[in-house]
């Protein structure tokens, strides 16, 4: 696959993340994420897009409007790296951190962990 290809997954399943509806959040899912995948995060581990959806529903719900942007991408033979920041609905950025992502033959994540830093002035 090309960074190209791997860059287009990462972005439809990062815009998963926004304040979509849940049709689109659906779409962006299957298009972007192997259907046994697995995600981690300090907060919890999700397996699936059944339970992937919950959580990215349950995120929007506890910060809606929240969205993401990559400040870096890269990747080589299925495994990817992005530095991200979170903002808030204002474009306030409110955390920033890493995730790590492995593709599967298809082109679709199948792993994906999220290593968020501090909220920016956290001690």
């Amino acid at each position: 696959m090309s960074i190209d290809a791997y860059r287009a997954a990462w972005a439809d399943y990062q815009s998963a993340w926004s304040a979509i509806d849940a049709a689109e959040r659906q779409r962006l899912i299957g298009k972007s994420v192997a259907e046994d995948c697995v995600y981690t995060d300090p907060a919890g581990v999700c397996r699936g897009h059944g339970e992937l959806i919950a959580y990215l529903e349950q995120f929007q719900k506890r910060l809606p409007g929240a969205y993401f942007e990559n400040q870096l991408f890269t990747a080589h033979h299925g495994q990817a790296l992005a530095h991200w920041t979170r903002y808030d609905p204002q474009g306030n950025p409110t955390i920033g951190g890493a995730s790590y992502a492995r593709f599967g033959d298809d082109g679709r994540l199948t792993q994906m962990t999220g290593f968020p830093d501090a909220a920016p002035g956290a001690g």
